[in-house]
């Protein structure tokens, strides 16, 4: 494990270099995607007990105000968006972002999706599939302001990044005596896997090239916003 990990350090080293040096964003746009771990505040605008704009989240934010971030601070989506060496961070797409912010990226994540939407269709957050159509409207949004040529290669060229997997488990398969009763954690975990594998076949489809998935273990991030609240 150790031997690949200094290589990939090695190339981030190189990446923040290079930015440094010319001052230009590496990647022309970041598209993100999932759930509470990367949601930055589109809960804040459905119908959800899932949110995170309340103290004491967003205490420790550079504006010390909750953004819908569950966090108290900056997600690993934020510090990924610097060490990019964007000066500003995806807005949440259903947030009223201007067409400048739209052009480097947008961030589709709503915190209790999942890759399984029965999860989502819980807590009233946006599903993956819904997720993906906004990020559709994206692609024409960035079309229309920047036209076709320059779209492409942003799409092409941006990185997407997903986080999911934690809330199926957490807030429905471990509490759902039927999921229970209908599949084993492996059975479910393989139900999951195929719903990933159609979403990165779509996302293809649509011109991206770059995509990281953060694999991550099950914690009660969401779950515990929820008893909060």
């Amino acid at each position: 494990m150790g031997y690949f990990r200094c290589p990939l350090l090695l190339i981030l080293l190189l990446l923040c270099l290079a930015n440094i040096i010319t001052g230009v964003p590496l990647v022309p746009a970041l598209c993100i995607f999932g759930d509470s771990v990367t949601d930055v505040g589109n809960n804040n605008y459905v119908t959800t007990l899932l949110r995170a704009n309340f103290f004491p989240y967003g205490r420790d934010f550079v504006t010390h105000k909750p953004t819908g971030r569950f966090c108290n601070g900056k997600l690993a989506a934020d510090y990924t968006a610097e060490y990019l060496g964007f000066d500003t961070y995806p807005p949440p797409y259903l947030s009223p972002a201007n067409d400048t912010l739209l052009l480097t990226g947008a961030n589709f994540a709503s915190a209790g999706s999942g890759f399984y939407d029965t999860t989502s269709h819980l807590y009233q957050a946006i599903t993956l599939s819904e997720q993906v159509s906004y990020y559709r409207e994206w692609q024409n949004q960035v079309v229309r302001i920047a036209g076709n040529e320059r779209a492409n290669t942003i799409f092409s060229g941006g990185i997407h990044i997903l986080s999911a997997g934690s809330s199926d488990f957490l807030l429905n398969y471990y509490i759902n005596p039927l999921l229970n009763a209908l599949y084993t954690p492996s059975q479910f975990s393989d139900m999951l896997l195929r719903s990933y594998s159609i979403f990165i076949q779509v996302l293809y489809y649509g011109f991206f090239f770059y995509f990281y998935f953060i694999n991550h273990q099950p914690r009660p991030i969401s779950s515990q916003a929820f008893l909060n609240h």
